[in-house]
């Protein structure tokens, strides 16, 4: 039987989501061909005694668990000081939403220890989390995205408004290194974007700034690849927000995080030729990049001129 270890939580704002994606796919998983091992993380990795337990939320000293090493494929527990064989590993099945658990730095150590890891490689990962760069190579290969500039922390007032010149009112502001639109905020005048700006750079040096759609759709379409060919899924559309999808949209349902999402409407009610489109851009970014398993990126489509954008590309 393969061992599968499932790793979940990390550092990220986006760790309790983390924790959500790990349950629903430790309950998707065929038990009668894996066995499964939940493996936490936070500054190291953790068996904790319950795995359903949040404990991103307790000090790293309280945390109710025993702690892992991986020493090549091998996961050891720490017991009396000593290391005590757990499993070899298969495969790790990556949950780790946002930070170093999908900006390619737990694909690295995953690599550097010899174990094969659901998600695309540290190269692909790191790309599709830095937004300023993904949108950069994004024109390079002439896929369409929305007029952007980006902007480092202590840059002054001369570069925001060389921006705001090309690109016009509303502007949408986004941390370059974040997801869960965390740090996300549209601004309509100057004064509102310094205030945005100062919320983004909370959470990342280096922020986007982006001509903001006021009347569009957003979809979404996944791609996953087997024995060399790609299959861009069937687009969807989430429902049910306002100016774009919010943190509480995506993952939050009467006040508690829970396993509903956004509402979607399945296959989304779009043109024959924006579908083909999409999946076309879709299957054409994942093979630039490189993924391997499955990735979703996420468009938007302008009702007024109908026009299709490249979003971002979801790599966990």
């Amino acid at each position: 039987m393969k061992n599968i270890v499932v790793i979940y939580g990390g550092g990220s704002c986006e760790k309790d989501i983390s924790v959500i994606t790990a349950l629903q796919a430790m309950e998707s998983i065929d038990k009668t061909k894996y066995n499964v091992v939940p493996l936490f993380w936070k500054e190291g990795f953790y068996i904790l005694d319950n795995y359903r337990d949040m404990g991103e939320y307790a000090d790293k000293d309280n945390i109710n668990g025993k702690r892992a090493i991986m020493d090549g494929k091998n996961l050891c527990v720490v017991k009396k000081n000593k290391l005590k064989l757990l499993c070899t590993v298969d495969c790790a099945l990556l949950c780790t939403h946002g930070g170093n658990g999908e900006n390619g730095a737990l694909q690295g150590f995953l690599e550097v220890q010899g174990i094969p890891y659901t998600s695309p490689s540290h190269l692909a990962s790191a790309i599709g989390m830095e937004k300023g760069i993904f949108k950069m190579i994004c024109k390079k290969l002439t896929l369409p995205v929305l007029p952007y500039g980006v902007i480092s922390e202590g840059e002054g007032a001369e570069a925001i408004e060389r921006i705001v010149a090309r690109l016009g009112f509303p502007i949408i502001v986004k941390p370059a290194n974040q997801g869960s639109s965390i740090g996300i905020g549209i601004a309509s005048d100057i004064a509102e974007l310094n205030e945005k700006l100062n919320i983004a750079f909370y959470y990342d040096k280096k922020v986007v700034l982006e001509k903001a759609l006021t009347d569009f759709k957003e979809i979404n379409c996944a791609c996953l690849t087997k024995n060399g060919v790609l299959y861009p899924s069937t687009p969807e559309e989430p429902v049910g927000w306002k100016e774009f999808l919010t943190f509480e949209d995506k993952y939050m349902s009467g006040g508690k995080a829970t396993k509903a999402s956004a509402r979607r409407i399945f296959p989304a009610e779009i043109s024959e030729s924006d579908t083909s489109k999409i999946k076309s851009i879709t299957a054409k970014i994942y093979q630039a990049l490189g993924c391997k398993g499955i990735v979703r990126c996420d468009f938007l489509i302008e009702n007024q001129t109908g026009a299709v954008y490249l979003n971002e590309i979801n790599t966990i």
